[in-house]
Protein backbone atom coordinates (compact mmCIF):
# COMPACT_ATOMS: atom_id res chain seq x y z
CA UNK A 1 0.00 0.00 0.00
CA UNK A 2 1.29 3.45 -0.97
CA UNK A 3 0.31 6.67 0.79
CA UNK A 4 0.71 10.06 -0.88
CA UNK A 5 0.47 12.86 1.63
CA UNK A 6 1.05 16.62 1.54
CA UNK A 7 0.92 19.76 3.66
CA UNK A 8 -2.22 19.82 5.78
CA UNK A 9 -3.85 21.64 8.66
CA UNK A 10 -5.61 19.38 11.12
CA UNK A 11 -8.73 19.85 13.21
CA UNK A 12 -11.52 17.77 14.67
CA UNK A 13 -11.94 14.74 16.91
CA UNK A 14 -10.80 11.16 16.53
CA UNK A 15 -11.09 8.12 18.81
CA UNK A 16 -7.80 6.35 19.38
CA UNK A 17 -7.51 2.66 18.54
CA UNK A 18 -7.48 0.02 21.31
CA UNK A 19 -4.08 -0.77 22.83
CA UNK A 20 -2.67 -3.89 21.21
CA UNK A 21 -0.29 -4.34 24.18
CA UNK A 22 -3.20 -4.29 26.62
CA UNK A 23 -5.31 -6.54 24.39
CA UNK A 24 -2.58 -9.14 23.99
CA UNK A 25 -2.04 -9.35 27.74
CA UNK A 26 -5.78 -9.61 28.36
CA UNK A 27 -6.05 -12.47 25.86
CA UNK A 28 -3.08 -14.21 27.50
CA UNK A 29 -4.78 -14.01 30.92
CA UNK A 30 -8.00 -15.38 29.44
CA UNK A 31 -6.02 -18.39 28.16
CA UNK A 32 -4.86 -19.53 31.60
CA UNK A 33 -6.34 -22.91 32.61
CA UNK A 34 -9.68 -22.75 34.37
CA UNK A 35 -10.15 -19.04 33.69
CA UNK A 36 -13.41 -17.68 32.30
CA UNK A 37 -12.74 -14.08 31.37
CA UNK A 38 -14.36 -12.18 28.50
CA UNK A 39 -12.07 -9.73 26.68
CA UNK A 40 -13.85 -6.80 25.02
CA UNK A 41 -12.86 -3.81 22.92
CA UNK A 42 -9.72 -5.43 21.49
CA UNK A 43 -9.89 -3.81 18.07
CA UNK A 44 -8.71 -5.36 14.81
CA UNK A 45 -4.93 -4.95 14.85
CA UNK A 46 -3.02 -7.93 13.49
CA UNK A 47 -1.20 -8.49 16.79
CA UNK A 48 -4.41 -8.49 18.83
CA UNK A 49 -6.02 -10.92 16.38
CA UNK A 50 -3.03 -13.26 16.63
CA UNK A 51 -3.32 -13.27 20.43
CA UNK A 52 -7.05 -13.87 20.31
CA UNK A 53 -6.63 -16.84 17.98
CA UNK A 54 -4.04 -18.46 20.27
CA UNK A 55 -6.16 -17.84 23.38
CA UNK A 56 -9.28 -19.31 21.78
CA UNK A 57 -7.33 -22.34 20.60
CA UNK A 58 -6.07 -22.96 24.14
CA UNK A 59 -9.61 -22.89 25.52
CA UNK A 60 -10.48 -25.83 23.30
CA UNK A 61 -7.08 -27.39 22.71
CA UNK A 62 -6.78 -30.28 20.27
CA UNK A 63 -3.57 -32.27 20.48
CA UNK A 64 -3.82 -33.14 16.79
CA UNK A 65 -3.56 -29.41 15.96
CA UNK A 66 -0.70 -28.14 18.10
CA UNK A 67 0.60 -25.31 15.88
CA UNK A 68 0.35 -21.84 17.44
CA UNK A 69 0.81 -19.06 14.89
CA UNK A 70 2.08 -15.75 16.28
CA UNK A 71 1.90 -14.05 12.86
CA UNK A 72 4.37 -11.15 13.19
CA UNK A 73 3.97 -10.55 16.93
CA UNK A 74 7.13 -10.87 19.01
CA UNK A 75 5.04 -10.40 22.17
CA UNK A 76 2.96 -13.45 21.22
CA UNK A 77 6.09 -15.51 20.56
CA UNK A 78 7.68 -14.58 23.88
CA UNK A 79 4.62 -14.38 26.16
CA UNK A 80 2.46 -17.34 25.14
CA UNK A 81 4.88 -20.33 25.29
CA UNK A 82 4.73 -20.79 29.11
CA UNK A 83 0.94 -20.38 28.98
CA UNK A 84 0.70 -22.96 26.20
CA UNK A 85 2.87 -25.26 28.36
CA UNK A 86 0.17 -25.18 31.04
CA UNK A 87 -2.12 -26.92 28.52
CA UNK A 88 0.20 -29.26 26.61
CA UNK A 89 3.80 -30.45 26.84
CA UNK A 90 4.31 -30.61 23.08
CA UNK A 91 3.59 -27.88 20.53
CA UNK A 92 4.89 -25.94 17.54
CA UNK A 93 5.45 -22.19 17.71
CA UNK A 94 5.28 -20.48 14.34
CA UNK A 95 5.35 -16.97 12.92
CA UNK A 96 5.71 -15.04 9.70
CA UNK A 97 7.16 -11.95 8.05
CA UNK A 98 9.32 -9.73 10.23
CA UNK A 99 9.03 -12.12 13.18
CA UNK A 100 11.15 -14.66 11.33
CA UNK A 101 14.04 -12.18 11.37
CA UNK A 102 13.94 -11.67 15.14
CA UNK A 103 15.97 -13.72 17.59
CA UNK A 104 13.14 -15.41 19.47
CA UNK A 105 15.25 -18.54 19.91
CA UNK A 106 17.57 -16.68 22.28
CA UNK A 107 14.67 -15.71 24.52
CA UNK A 108 13.22 -19.21 24.71
CA UNK A 109 16.54 -20.60 25.95
CA UNK A 110 15.36 -19.57 29.44
CA UNK A 111 12.85 -22.43 29.33
CA UNK A 112 15.47 -24.94 28.24
CA UNK A 113 17.77 -23.92 31.09
CA UNK A 114 15.17 -23.67 33.86
CA UNK A 115 12.49 -26.24 32.95
CA UNK A 116 14.24 -28.69 30.64
CA UNK A 117 12.25 -27.87 27.51
CA UNK A 118 13.46 -29.40 24.27
CA UNK A 119 13.40 -26.82 21.47
CA UNK A 120 14.24 -27.89 17.95
CA UNK A 121 15.27 -25.51 15.14
CA UNK A 122 17.15 -22.24 15.45
CA UNK A 123 14.43 -20.22 13.78
CA UNK A 124 10.66 -20.36 13.42
CA UNK A 125 8.85 -22.69 13.45
CA UNK A 126 10.10 -24.12 16.77
CA UNK A 127 9.17 -27.69 17.64
CA UNK A 128 8.88 -27.83 21.44
CA UNK A 129 8.58 -30.90 23.65
CA UNK A 130 8.88 -31.66 27.38
CA UNK A 131 7.29 -28.27 27.98
CA UNK A 132 6.35 -27.85 31.62
CA UNK A 133 6.17 -25.03 34.14
CA UNK A 134 6.86 -25.32 37.86
CA UNK A 135 6.72 -22.84 40.71
CA UNK A 136 10.03 -21.69 42.13
CA UNK A 137 12.65 -18.94 42.22
CA UNK A 138 14.10 -17.79 38.92
CA UNK A 139 16.68 -15.33 37.61
CA UNK A 140 16.51 -13.80 34.16
CA UNK A 141 18.50 -11.20 32.23
CA UNK A 142 16.05 -8.49 31.24
CA UNK A 143 18.43 -6.36 29.17
CA UNK A 144 17.01 -7.58 25.86
CA UNK A 145 13.26 -7.74 26.45
CA UNK A 146 10.63 -7.63 29.18
CA UNK A 147 8.17 -9.75 27.22
CA UNK A 148 9.56 -13.10 28.36
CA UNK A 149 9.05 -11.95 31.96
CA UNK A 150 5.42 -11.01 31.30
CA UNK A 151 4.58 -14.48 29.99
CA UNK A 152 6.37 -16.23 32.84
CA UNK A 153 4.57 -14.13 35.46
CA UNK A 154 1.16 -14.99 34.05
CA UNK A 155 1.90 -18.70 33.79
CA UNK A 156 3.28 -18.88 37.35
CA UNK A 157 0.21 -17.06 38.72
CA UNK A 158 -1.93 -20.01 37.58
CA UNK A 159 0.07 -22.53 39.63
CA UNK A 160 -0.67 -23.59 43.19
CA UNK A 161 2.51 -22.37 44.91
CA UNK A 162 4.19 -18.97 45.11
CA UNK A 163 7.09 -18.01 42.86
CA UNK A 164 9.71 -15.28 42.59
CA UNK A 165 11.47 -13.82 39.56
CA UNK A 166 14.63 -11.72 39.86
CA UNK A 167 15.16 -9.69 36.69
CA UNK A 168 18.71 -8.43 36.24
CA UNK A 169 19.37 -5.34 34.09
CA UNK A 170 15.64 -4.79 33.55
CA UNK A 171 14.39 -2.76 30.59
CA UNK A 172 10.88 -1.63 29.67
CA UNK A 173 9.91 -2.29 33.27
CA UNK A 174 6.69 -0.37 32.75
CA UNK A 175 5.45 -3.22 30.59
CA UNK A 176 6.17 -5.74 33.35
CA UNK A 177 4.23 -3.56 35.78
CA UNK A 178 1.45 -3.21 33.21
CA UNK A 179 1.21 -7.00 32.87
CA UNK A 180 1.07 -7.37 36.64
CA UNK A 181 -1.57 -4.65 36.88
CA UNK A 182 -3.87 -6.21 34.30
CA UNK A 183 -3.44 -9.62 35.96
CA UNK A 184 -4.21 -8.10 39.36
CA UNK A 185 -7.31 -6.48 37.89
CA UNK A 186 -8.44 -9.95 36.86
CA UNK A 187 -7.84 -11.39 40.33
CA UNK A 188 -4.17 -12.35 40.49
CA UNK A 189 -1.74 -11.08 43.10
CA UNK A 190 1.67 -9.98 41.79
CA UNK A 191 4.03 -7.46 43.37
CA UNK A 192 7.17 -5.91 41.90
CA UNK A 193 10.00 -3.84 43.38
CA UNK A 194 12.96 -2.52 41.44
CA UNK A 195 16.15 -0.53 41.61
CA UNK A 196 18.53 0.43 38.83
CA UNK A 197 19.92 -3.06 38.25
CA UNK A 198 17.36 -5.50 39.66
CA UNK A 199 13.63 -6.05 39.68
CA UNK A 200 12.16 -8.54 42.18
CA UNK A 201 8.73 -9.93 41.31
CA UNK A 202 6.62 -11.96 43.73
CA UNK A 203 3.88 -14.09 42.19
CA UNK A 204 1.33 -15.51 44.61
CA UNK A 205 0.07 -18.89 43.45
CA UNK A 206 -3.44 -20.25 43.20
CA UNK A 207 -4.69 -16.87 41.98
CA UNK A 208 -8.46 -16.55 42.38
CA UNK A 209 -9.16 -15.05 38.94
CA UNK A 210 -12.68 -13.76 39.48
CA UNK A 211 -13.19 -10.82 37.15
CA UNK A 212 -15.51 -11.75 34.30
CA UNK A 213 -14.61 -9.01 31.80
CA UNK A 214 -11.44 -7.19 30.81
CA UNK A 215 -12.04 -4.04 28.75
CA UNK A 216 -9.13 -2.89 26.58
CA UNK A 217 -8.01 0.73 26.88
CA UNK A 218 -7.10 3.18 24.14
CA UNK A 219 -3.50 3.00 22.89
CA UNK A 220 -1.10 5.59 24.28
CA UNK A 221 1.77 4.39 22.07
CA UNK A 222 -0.18 5.15 18.91
CA UNK A 223 -1.79 8.25 20.38
CA UNK A 224 1.73 9.71 20.54
CA UNK A 225 1.70 10.01 16.73
CA UNK A 226 -1.61 11.88 16.79
CA UNK A 227 -0.25 14.11 19.56
CA UNK A 228 2.80 14.88 17.41
CA UNK A 229 0.56 15.61 14.42
CA UNK A 230 -1.57 17.99 16.47
CA UNK A 231 1.37 19.85 18.00
CA UNK A 232 2.86 20.39 14.55
CA UNK A 233 -0.17 20.78 12.29
CA UNK A 234 -3.26 21.91 14.14
CA UNK A 235 -5.70 21.61 17.02
CA UNK A 236 -7.20 18.13 17.48
CA UNK A 237 -9.12 16.17 20.09
CA UNK A 238 -8.26 12.57 20.95
CA UNK A 239 -10.96 10.49 22.63
CA UNK A 240 -10.64 7.09 24.28
CA UNK A 241 -7.49 7.61 26.36
CA UNK A 242 -7.24 6.76 30.05
CA UNK A 243 -5.17 9.49 31.78
CA UNK A 244 -4.46 7.07 34.64
CA UNK A 245 -3.46 4.16 32.40
CA UNK A 246 -0.73 1.69 33.37
CA UNK A 247 0.58 1.77 29.79
CA UNK A 248 4.21 2.96 29.93
CA UNK A 249 3.82 5.21 26.89
CA UNK A 250 1.40 7.38 28.82
CA UNK A 251 4.75 9.04 29.54
CA UNK A 252 4.05 11.14 26.43
CA UNK A 253 1.56 13.05 28.56
CA UNK A 254 4.33 13.99 31.01
CA UNK A 255 6.63 14.93 28.13
CA UNK A 256 4.18 17.54 26.89
CA UNK A 257 5.50 19.75 29.70
CA UNK A 258 9.03 19.20 28.38
CA UNK A 259 7.98 20.28 24.89
CA UNK A 260 6.25 23.42 26.15
CA UNK A 261 3.08 22.07 24.56
CA UNK A 262 -0.34 23.64 24.84
CA UNK A 263 -2.92 21.00 25.75
CA UNK A 264 -5.74 20.20 28.17
CA UNK A 265 -8.40 17.62 29.02
CA UNK A 266 -12.06 18.30 28.35
CA UNK A 267 -14.93 15.87 28.88
CA UNK A 268 -12.61 12.89 28.72
CA UNK A 269 -10.80 14.05 25.58
CA UNK A 270 -7.16 15.08 25.25
CA UNK A 271 -7.07 18.44 23.46
CA UNK A 272 -3.82 19.11 21.58
CA UNK A 273 -3.17 22.63 20.34
CA UNK A 274 -0.66 23.59 17.69
CA UNK A 275 2.42 24.61 19.65
CA UNK A 276 5.96 25.90 19.34
CA UNK A 277 7.91 22.79 20.35
CA UNK A 278 10.98 23.33 22.47
CA UNK A 279 14.15 21.34 21.84
CA UNK A 280 14.36 18.57 24.42
CA UNK A 281 16.46 15.80 25.91
CA UNK A 282 14.87 12.52 26.99
CA UNK A 283 16.09 9.07 27.97
CA UNK A 284 13.80 6.66 26.11
CA UNK A 285 15.51 3.47 27.33
CA UNK A 286 12.23 2.28 28.86
CA UNK A 287 10.01 3.88 26.21
CA UNK A 288 11.43 2.76 22.85
CA UNK A 289 8.07 2.95 21.05
CA UNK A 290 7.94 6.69 21.74
CA UNK A 291 11.17 7.37 19.84
CA UNK A 292 9.61 7.57 16.33
CA UNK A 293 6.98 10.20 17.27
CA UNK A 294 9.60 12.02 19.34
CA UNK A 295 11.79 12.19 16.23
CA UNK A 296 8.92 13.83 14.33
CA UNK A 297 8.60 16.40 17.11
CA UNK A 298 12.37 16.96 17.21
CA UNK A 299 12.44 17.92 13.53
CA UNK A 300 9.83 20.57 14.30
CA UNK A 301 11.44 21.87 17.52
CA UNK A 302 13.06 25.28 17.95
CA UNK A 303 16.49 23.85 18.79
CA UNK A 304 18.50 20.64 18.85
CA UNK A 305 16.99 17.60 20.60
CA UNK A 306 18.65 14.50 22.03
CA UNK A 307 16.98 11.12 22.53
CA UNK A 308 18.94 8.61 24.60
CA UNK A 309 18.42 4.85 24.75
CA UNK A 310 18.21 4.56 20.96
CA UNK A 311 19.89 1.14 20.98
CA UNK A 312 16.51 -0.30 22.03
CA UNK A 313 15.35 0.32 18.44
CA UNK A 314 17.64 -2.21 16.80
CA UNK A 315 15.70 -5.44 17.38
CA UNK A 316 12.21 -4.30 16.41
CA UNK A 317 10.10 -5.08 13.33
CA UNK A 318 12.88 -3.42 11.38
CA UNK A 319 16.25 -2.20 12.54
CA UNK A 320 14.24 0.81 13.61
CA UNK A 321 17.34 2.86 14.45
CA UNK A 322 18.76 2.42 10.96
CA UNK A 323 15.35 3.02 9.39
CA UNK A 324 14.85 6.30 11.27
CA UNK A 325 18.27 7.67 10.32
CA UNK A 326 17.94 6.56 6.68
CA UNK A 327 14.45 7.95 6.10
CA UNK A 328 14.89 11.20 8.00
CA UNK A 329 18.07 11.94 6.06
CA UNK A 330 16.02 11.55 2.86
CA UNK A 331 13.77 14.31 4.20
CA UNK A 332 16.72 16.64 4.72
CA UNK A 333 17.22 16.06 8.44
CA UNK A 334 20.56 16.45 10.18
CA UNK A 335 20.46 13.41 12.48
CA UNK A 336 23.38 11.58 14.08
CA UNK A 337 23.72 8.55 16.33
CA UNK A 338 26.55 8.15 18.82
CA UNK A 339 26.93 6.81 22.37
CA UNK A 340 23.40 5.39 22.35
CA UNK A 341 21.93 8.83 21.62
CA UNK A 342 20.13 10.32 18.62
CA UNK A 343 20.92 14.01 18.08
CA UNK A 344 18.42 15.76 15.83
CA UNK A 345 18.61 19.28 14.44
CA UNK A 346 15.39 21.13 13.57
CA UNK A 347 14.29 20.74 9.94
CA UNK A 348 11.37 22.97 9.11
CA UNK A 349 11.51 22.34 5.35
CA UNK A 350 10.66 18.69 4.80
CA UNK A 351 11.75 17.57 1.35
CA UNK A 352 9.27 16.29 -1.19
CA UNK A 353 10.44 12.75 -1.82
CA UNK A 354 9.65 9.04 -1.66
CA UNK A 355 10.34 7.19 1.59
CA UNK A 356 9.90 3.64 2.83
CA UNK A 357 8.24 2.18 5.92
CA UNK A 358 10.72 -0.72 6.18
CA UNK A 359 7.59 -2.81 6.85
CA UNK A 360 7.46 -1.20 10.30
CA UNK A 361 4.20 0.33 11.53
CA UNK A 362 5.87 2.97 13.71
CA UNK A 363 8.17 4.11 10.91
CA UNK A 364 5.18 4.44 8.57
CA UNK A 365 3.26 6.56 11.11
CA UNK A 366 6.30 8.75 11.88
CA UNK A 367 6.76 9.47 8.17
CA UNK A 368 3.05 10.23 7.73
CA UNK A 369 3.19 12.81 10.52
CA UNK A 370 6.18 14.46 8.82
CA UNK A 371 4.40 14.24 5.48
CA UNK A 372 1.79 16.63 6.84
CA UNK A 373 4.50 19.32 6.65
CA UNK A 374 5.81 18.45 3.18
CA UNK A 375 4.75 19.66 -0.25
CA UNK A 376 4.52 16.04 -1.36
CA UNK A 377 5.60 12.77 0.25
CA UNK A 378 5.12 9.23 -1.00
CA UNK A 379 5.38 6.44 1.61
CA UNK A 380 5.81 2.88 0.37
CA UNK A 381 4.72 -0.17 2.39
CA UNK A 382 2.01 1.45 4.49
CA UNK A 383 -0.01 -1.73 4.98
CA UNK A 384 2.25 -2.43 7.98
CA UNK A 385 0.11 -0.09 10.12
CA UNK A 386 -2.33 -3.02 10.36
CA UNK A 387 -0.01 -4.46 12.99
CA UNK A 388 -1.18 -1.98 15.63
CA UNK A 389 -3.36 0.80 14.14
CA UNK A 390 -5.26 -0.35 11.02
CA UNK A 391 -7.32 2.86 10.81
CA UNK A 392 -4.39 5.25 11.18
CA UNK A 393 -4.60 6.77 7.71
CA UNK A 394 -8.40 6.95 7.82
CA UNK A 395 -8.18 8.75 11.17
CA UNK A 396 -5.66 11.40 10.09
CA UNK A 397 -7.68 11.91 6.91
CA UNK A 398 -10.74 12.48 9.09
CA UNK A 399 -8.72 15.16 10.90
CA UNK A 400 -7.98 16.92 7.60
CA UNK A 401 -4.88 15.24 6.22
CA UNK A 402 -4.61 15.61 2.45
CA UNK A 403 -3.69 12.10 1.38
CA UNK A 404 -4.40 9.41 -1.16
CA UNK A 405 -4.00 5.67 -0.70
CA UNK A 406 -3.12 3.22 -3.45
CA UNK A 407 -3.75 -0.38 -2.43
Amino acid sequence: MIARICKSELSGTVKICPSKSFAQRAWAISALPGININVIGTGNSDDAKASKKIAEKLKDINRTDNVFDCRESALCARMFPPIIALHTDSFILDGHGTLQKRNIRRDLEFYEQNFGWKIYNNELPFIISNAKINSGKFQIDGSHTSQIVSGLMLALSALKDDSQISVWNPTSTGYIIMTAGIADEAGAKISAMRNEFLMDIKIYGNAPFQKKTLAVEGDWSNAAFLIAAGLINGDIEIAGLNPDSMQPDRMILTLLFLFGANYDWKKGKLIIHKSDIKGFEFDAQNYPDLIPPLCAMALNADSVSKIKGANRLIGKESNRLEAIVTELEKLGANITYADNCLTIQPCKNIRSTTVDSHNDHRIAMMLAVLGLSSESMTINGCECVNKSYPNFFEDIKQLGARLEIDE
